[in-house]
């Protein structure tokens, strides 16, 4: 955040997509901020394979999750590639997808799993000793954290990033991909409960969880608005504004339903205002960005309590939850984990905020939003690696300013590089709603 001559100035207009204007002949590319974030992508995509189908690892090795590969991250980081023209490990990791969907070591073909492993590893009595497929094919489902779970949320993600390759390349296989993910949400996830929708789909032992998240559902809204499946759009919508609640001052979604019937009164949460305004774009619900500027935001400096920020690094943006300011800084995330810095910056929900006000037609408020992230890129998460190989400088962007606790359940998010929040960021930068 130090401004440097006009080093500043340039960044922060390339990454407004005035790369051509306002870059001068000479100036290197690597300057550019989408190209930092793509030379991450890459890094993390080809850890451990090069060729054929794979999933890229979530988050640099700091944060302690080994080879991990998130479905959702998987997924958001194919429409981030189609976004920056990289069509080539667009399919890879689409491919990916597909060969994870129909090898699954318990069931051969079926919905995704929450997450894979993507490098050989040793926790406990769980090992693996291959990269993403093992020589009979098959994956390991969950991870070396046994994330073993069925969301529907991460169906509809990658039924979205599969539709997109579908739409890029023509491939049959991405669009019966795509078609059998949102079959199994339809068949196995609807919600008996009075407020429709549906579920949030598996726990990790299998046994269908009843409550129901707005957010998956305004996901599961536009995979099946892109499919044409009206009926099953219009129940997960129905579910979506029967979550807005309407106050005397302020406005905003609920994040859901524990049973069905009832609304969470508990936190409210960024990606359940987000959300259900790009995918369902209704000016009724303008209030929900409103609430995020109102009620998330924060700002992260070295004295707020268990910060990592130091010297005279500032940021400002936007929290995941409105209990996440209220955590105990005395007690750790998780146990063995830090203790959270109630004032952290969630970047991956501050560049989905930039993205949902650019949706709103509010790009100067959006550009706004990106600059921390931008800055965040190029100061956060040095040194860090991916399979213990140094990841390249000032390219990607940490998941948060500093141990960040989620306010509503015992999770959090940390300074290390991931996929997801330099895709979102990536998405702001190259006005794409992934939603819309």
């Amino acid at each position: 955040m130090v401004t440097v001559g006009g080093r500043r100035l340039l960044l922060k207009a390339a990454a407004g997509g005035l790369v051509g204007a306002a870059l001068p002949a000479g100036t290197a590319s690597a300057a550019v901020p989408w190209v930092q974030a793509a030379r991450f992508l890459d890094a993390m995509t080809d850890a451990y394979d090069t060729d054929g189908p794979r999933l890229p690892q979530s988050y640099s090795d700091q944060v302690g999750l080994l080879s991990t590969a998130f479905t959702y991250d998987a997924a958001l980081t194919i429409i981030a590639y189609l976004a920056l023209g990289d069509l080539k490990r667009a399919v890879s990791i689409g491919d990916g997808l597909l060969h994870a969907r129909t090898h699954d070591p318990e069931w051969g073909t079926g919905p995704l799993r929450q997450a894979y492993a993507v490098a050989p590893y040793r926790r406990g009595d769980r090992a693996w000793a291959h990269t993403f497929a093992a020589p009979d094919g098959t994956v390991d489902a969950g991870g070396p954290f046994r994330f073993t779970a069925v969301f529907t949320g991460d169906q509809a993600w990658a039924g979205l990033a599969l539709l997109a390759l579908h739409r890029r390349t023509r491939d049959r296989r991405y669009l019966d991909g795509a078609t059998a993910l949102a079959a199994w949400v339809r068949d196995e996830a609807r919600s008996p409960g009075r407020l429709g929708g549906y579920t949030l789909g598996r726990n990790r032992q299998g046994a269908p969880i009843t409550a129901q998240s707005t957010v998956h559902n305004a996901d599961l809204y536009t995979l099946f608005s892109r499919l044409g499946w009206k009926a099953e759009q219009d129940r997960a919508r129905r579910f979506v504004e029967r979550a807005w609640i309407v106050g005397a001052e302020e406005c905003c979604f609920s994040a859901g339903s524990p049973d069905g019937g009832t609304l969470d009164d508990g936190a409210r949460t960024l990606e359940a205002q987000t959300h259900p305004w790009l995918a369902l774009r209704d000016e009724r619900h303008r209030g929900a960005l409103t609430f995020v500027d109102r009620r998330l935001r924060v700002t992260d400096t070295p004295d707020a309590p268990n910060s990592e920020l130091t010297g005279r690094q500032r940021y400002r943006g936007i929290t995941a939850s409105t209990l996440s300011p209220a955590s105990d800084p005395g007690r750790p995330i998780e146990e063995g984990l830090p203790r959270p810095d109630p004032q952290a910056v969630w970047f991956e929900g501050t560049a989905q905020y930039a993205v949902a006000l650019r949706a709103a037609g509010e790009p100067r408020d959006a550009l706004r939003e990106r600059d921390p992230v931008t800055d965040a890129q190029a100061e956060l998460g040095a040194g860090q690696t991916v399979g213990g190989r140094p990841l390249p400088e000032k390219a990607g962007v940490v998941a948060a300013s500093s141990p960040l606790h989620v306010g509503f359940a015992d999770s959090g998010y940390y300074p290390s590089r991931h996929l997801a929040a330099t895709a979102w960021y990536v998405l702001s930068i190259k006005g794409v709603n992934p939603l819309s």
